[in-house]
């Protein structure tokens, strides 16, 4: 069980990060033709992108750790996959950011479109 410890953690973490790079895409409605409104990022999105990059971070020094007690092919193959496991992470993390950012912005003029409208204002007039 040891020897699969990092691999299976670094594929829940990339699990974890396409699944928020999905979720931010289909609620801030990144790649709809509708217009409709946008809420912020919430909050357990952000937890999750949190717990991401750990988990992500998690499996290099754990094979640091557990090197010497693992099986010879399980360490050619992180020695091998190591940098590129790595450099997909780090895409997926800030992917992650980049989907978050995107909808935070959507979700910030939509809700001030959100408020101007209860004050009987039109979005668009401006002062």
């Amino acid at each position: 069980m040891l020897d699969i410890l990092p691999a299976l953690l670094w594929i829940i973490a990339a699990v974890i990060a396409v699944n928020i790079c999905s979720i931010c895409s289909i609620r801030g409605g990144l790649f709809s033709h509708k217009d409709r409104p946008v809420y912020p990022v919430r909050w357990s999105i952000i937890g999750l992108h949190f717990t991401s990059l750990v988990i992500g971070a998690l499996p290099y020094p754990l094979y640091s750790l557990f090197r010497e007690n693992m099986a010879m092919r399980f360490q050619r193959f992180y020695e091998h996959l190591g940098w590129p496991s790595a450099a997909v992470m780090i895409a997926l993390i800030a992917a992650e950011l980049a989907f978050m950012y995107l909808q935070a912005r959507k979700g910030m003029k939509s809700e001030m479109e959100r408020r101007l409208n209860q004050t009987g204002k039109p979005a668009d007039e401006s002062e």
